[in-house]
C-alpha cells in the first residue's frame, strides 16, 4: 500500500520535529546572547528581550509539533494527483487535491500565525524542477505553471507546516496517487511536450527502404478491375477475350490491373542528448537538446506530409512510432515522447553514461539530430550507433543511409565556437561510409 511508508514516518518521533529554517536559527542564537549577555551585565532590558525571543520561538516550535502530532493520521490520507499526463509547453497543469475516505473531514483547524501548504515536487532526469504550494483548506483543484520541457517525476509529495515568521518548517510525506502515470525508462507524473518548430530543417534525405515512385503502377491480376481499347504494342496476354466476344464491333480491350500501392519510404528519427560540457552550460545544454525536439517535431511533420513512415528514437530511450508501417503519424504519441529526452553532459572525451543511442532497423534511413561536440571520440554514444549500424551493413548499402545534421542556436552568445564545433563535426562524420553530416544554425530565443 502506498500509505504504509508515510503512516510507519508519522510513528517516528524524529520524524514529527520541526527543523529550524536559516531565521530560526538565528533567532535562536539571539535567544541566547540576550539572556547570556543580560545576565553577564545584570540589564533587564536585554533579560526582557531575550524572554520575548523565547515565547515567540517556543510557541512557533510547539504549535508545529502539536499539530503534526494532532493531525498525523488525517495527513497520511491526504494525496494529490495531476489531472492532465500531457501538458504542453508554456501552458498549465492542474493537480487534484484529495482527503481519501468520504467521512475524512476536508478542513484542517490550525493555530494562529501557523500555516499548512501541500508542495507539489517535480524534476525531469536533467534537473529540472516545479515546485508549487496549495492550501488544502480552501482549493480542491490548484492550477500550475508548466514552463519547461521534460518527463517529470516525484517519489513523494510533501505537506509543509511553517510559521509565519519562517522560524521553523515541518515536511511529512503524503500519498502519492499512482493512476495518472507514463511510460518510459521511469514513471513520470507529467510530460511537458515541446511544440513543433516553426520550419523543418532543410536537409536533403536519400529515403531508405523502397524508393518513391511518381507514376502509378499496376501489378498483374486476373480480377478485371478496368479496361482500356488495345494499342499495338500492348501485351497481348492482356487482351480481354471475353469482353472482345461480347463487344458488337468486335474490338480489342486490353485489362488494366489493381493499381499498386505506393511504396513508403521509412526514415527514423534519431535525437542524441549527449551535451558538450566544454561548449554547453547546464541550463544551456538543456534549452539546447529543447532545441533538438522541436526541430525533430517539426522534421516528423514535414517527412510524414511527404508520405514518409516516421519513427522516432532518443538516446537512452527507445524507438517511438505507429504499430504498423501503414498507420498515420500520431502526433500526440510523438510530442509526448519528445518529452522524456534529457540531456546528458559529458566533458569531451569523457564517453557516454545512460545516452546511447537504439538500434535502428535495418531497412530505414536514419535521421540523427546532435549537438556540436569539440572532438569525436569513440566511446559516445553517437560514434557506437554507427559502428553498430555499419558492422551490420551488408553488399546493399541503399537501405543503411544515415543523416546526421549538428543543430546549435544561431543567437548563442557562443554563436561562433559552436559554428566551429559543428563544421569540425560535419568534416570528420562525413568521412565515414554511408554517414552525410551538415551542420545548421537555428534561433531559439532565450539560449544565451
Amino acid at each position: 500500500m502506498e500509505s504504509e511508508p508515510s503512516q510507519k514516518a508519522f510513528k517516528t518521533p524524529a520524524a514529527l520535529l520541526p527543523r529550524p529554517r536559516s531565521m530560526g536559527s538565528f533567532a535562536i542564537l539571539i535567544t541566547i546572547l540576550a539572556f547570556f549577555t543580560g545576565w553577564i551585565r545584570n540589564e533587564l532590558v536585554l533579560t526582557l528581550l531575550g524572554t520575548l525571543f523565547l515565547v515567540i520561538v517556543a510557541y512557533c516550535f510547539l504549535g508545529i509539533f502539536f499539530l503534526g502530532l494532532a493531525k498525523r493520521r488525517k495527513m497520511s490520507s491526504l494525496s494529490m494527483t495531476i489531472t492532465s499526463l500531457t501538458v504542453p509547453v508554456g501552458g498549465e497543469g492542474e493537480i487534484c487535491i484529495d482527503f481519501g475516505p468520504p467521512q475524512t473531514k476536508k478542513r484542517f483547524w490550525t493555530l494562529p500565525a501557523i500555516f499548512f501548504r501541500c508542495e507539489l515536487n517535480l524534476e525531469t532526469l536533467d534537473g529540472r524542477v516545479i515546485r508549487h504550494y496549495a492550501n488544502p483548506s480552501i482549493d480542491k483543484y490548484v492550477k500550475f505553471p508548466v514552463k519547461e520541457r521534460g518527463a517529470y517525476r516525484g517519489e513523494r509529495d510533501r505537506l509543509v507546516i511553517f510559521d509565519a515568521p519562517g522560524f521553523f518548517r515541518l515536511a511529512l510525506p503524503m500519498q502519492q496517487n499512482s493512476a495518472l502515470r507514463s511510460s518510459g525508462p521511469l514513471d513520470a507524473r507529467l510530460l511537458a511536450v515541446p511544440a513543433a518548430a516553426e520550419e523543418a530543417i532543410r536537409v536533403s534525405l536519400k529515403p531508405g527502404g523502397a524508393e518513391e515512385r511518381n507514376e502509378p503502377s499496376f501489378r498483374k491480376s486476373n480480377d478485371l478491375i478496368d479496361h482500356r481499347p488495345y494499342i499495338p504494342g500492348d501485351d497481348p496476354r492482356r487482351i480481354n477475350w471475353k469482353l472482345y466476344s461480347h463487344t458488337p464491333l468486335a474490338e480489342l480491350f486490353v485489362r488494366e490491373g489493381e493499381n499498386e500501392p505506393p511504396p513508403r519510404s521509412r526514415l527514423l528519427i534519431l535525437i542524441d542528448t549527449q551535451v558538450d560540457r566544454s561548449l554547453y552550460a547546464i541550463e544551456e545544454g538543456r534549452r539546447a537538446v529543447d532545441l533538438l525536439c522541436e526541430n525533430a517535431l517539426a522534421a516528423a511533420m514535414e517527412f510524414s506530409s511527404r508520405g514518409m513512415d516516421i519513427l522516432i528514437g532518443y538516446g537512452g530511450g527507445k524507438i517511438i512510432g505507429g504499430n504498423d508501417e501503414g498507420a498515420p503519424l500520431d502526433l500526440p504519441r510523438l510530442a509526448s515522447a519528445l518529452a522524456w529526452p534529457a540531456a546528458v553532459f559529458e566533458r569531451s572525451g569523457a564517453g557516454s553514461h545512460g545516452a546511447n543511442l537504439p538500434e535502428a532497423p535495418y531497412d530505414r534511413a536514419v535521421l540523427v539530430l546532435a549537438l556540436p561536440r569539440t572532438t569525436v571520440d569513440e566511446s559516445s554514444a553517437l560514434d557506437q550507433f554507427l559502428r553498430k549500424r555499419e558492422a551490420s551493413q551488408g553488399a546493399d548499402q541503399r537501405n543503411m543511409l544515415t543523416d546526421i545534421v549538428f543543430l546549435y542556436n544561431s543567437d548563442s552568445a557562443r554563436a561562433e565556437k559552436l559554428d566551429e564545433a559543428a563544421t569540425l563535426c560535419a568534416r570528420l562524420y562525413s568521412g565515414r561510409a554511408g554517414v552525410h553530416a551538415v551542420k545548421a544554425a537555428l534561433p531559439q530565443g532565450g539560449l544565451e
